[in-house]
């Protein structure tokens, strides 16, 4: 017979009885029951990770049908976000972390993302140094076809040093997939997305993906910034549209100065907000370090209507 063939079970015991039953190939769902005999109980599952105990007269019955746990596909992956990047030290800024900023749910899916819920401690924002958390990062596996479909996603932790990890700090990421190969989408709240060009091949085998060396070709012409040695995602997506843009309709400079009240030029404010584009925990408008310039550096510094998209397909 083709096929998988699930048989009849009958057990009994004294004058009780358990009946038999049959379940299709096609059926995918959890199914179950209980029989119950002179002092027994009989519990039965099948497509759940777990089983039915009987006990009776000494005797104990561990019985049920199972499926595998999902197939967890493992991605170390790295990457760099240019506003909070410092050449210098070839490490991100933390400051958020150190602020008390970064949250410990993810903010993704709140603006739409497929996904989410993740949720970290205040022990792994505690960590500092190399393994510090810079911020929350999306991920997504896409159909390595022309549909470019979702398949799955993740949020996850990006540390000082590229790495982005799970909630625990440590884990590589993983999905819930089948094996095989996927385009694989990065995206930050406020920094432009980025997408490997070719398929990679994933697996419960964790895979090393380091976009910010250089070598793994990306989709699209400059779709990361160079800063130094490394490749990072362009800085200044103030609103998320996938488009930096420094005048006219709908652009990101905007943004910044509503954010610092509209008014005053130099007034600042505090917080986790898209408008900081830096990551310090500080939305500035003018003066050092403030987040209106690096708009205005990534559509290329001079001419103020350029603007720059996401290398996206």
């Amino acid at each position: 017979m083709k096929g998988l063939l699930y048989g009849c079970m009958l057990l009994a015991f004294g004058t009780g009885t358990a009946q038999g039953q049959s379940l299709d190939q096609r059926v995918i769902a959890a199914w179950g029951g209980a029989s119950t005999g002179p002092g027994v109980v009989l519990e039965h599952t099948v497509g759940e990770p777990m089983v039915g105990t009987l006990e009776g007269g000494g005797v104990r019955l561990t019985q049920g049908f199972h499926q595998a746990d999902p197939v967890r596909l493992r991605l170390n992956l790295r990457a760099f976000l240019q506003g909070p990047y410092n050449s210098g030290t070839g490490r991100m800024s933390d400051s958020l972390r150190t602020r008390g900023l970064v949250p410990l749910t993810e903010p993704y899916s709140a603006i739409g993302l497929a996904g989410g819920g993740e949720q970290t401690s205040l022990s792994v924002l505690a960590v500092s140094g190399a393994d510090a958390v810079v911020d929350w990062v999306h991920v997504e596996l896409r159909d390595a076809g022309t549909s470019g479909a979702v398949v799955a996603a993740r949020n996850g932790l990006l540390k000082a040093d590229g790495d982005v990890v799970a909630t625990d700090g440590t884990s590589p990421l993983a999905f819930t997939a089948p094996p095989g190969s996927y385009r694989v989408r990065v995206l930050h709240r406020n920094h432009l997305a980025v997408q490997t060009l070719q398929a990679v091949s994933l697996s419960s085998t964790p895979l090393a993906l380091d976009l910010a060396n250089g070598t793994v070709p990306l989709h699209g012409t400059e779709a990361q910034a160079t800063v130094g040695a490394v490749q990072a995602l362009w800085q200044g997506d103030v609103n998320g549209d996938g488009l930096v843009k420094y005048t006219g309709g709908t652009n990101d400079r905007d943004p910044i100065l509503q954010a610092i009240g509209g008014v005053v030029p130099t007034s600042t404010t505090t917080g986790y907000a898209n408008t900081d584009v830096n990551l310090d925990g500080t939305t500035k408008y003018t003066g050092a370090a403030n987040d209106r310039d690096p708009v205005l550096q990534t559509i290329g510094g001079v001419i103020p209507t350029n603007t720059r998209s996401a290398q996206l397909p």
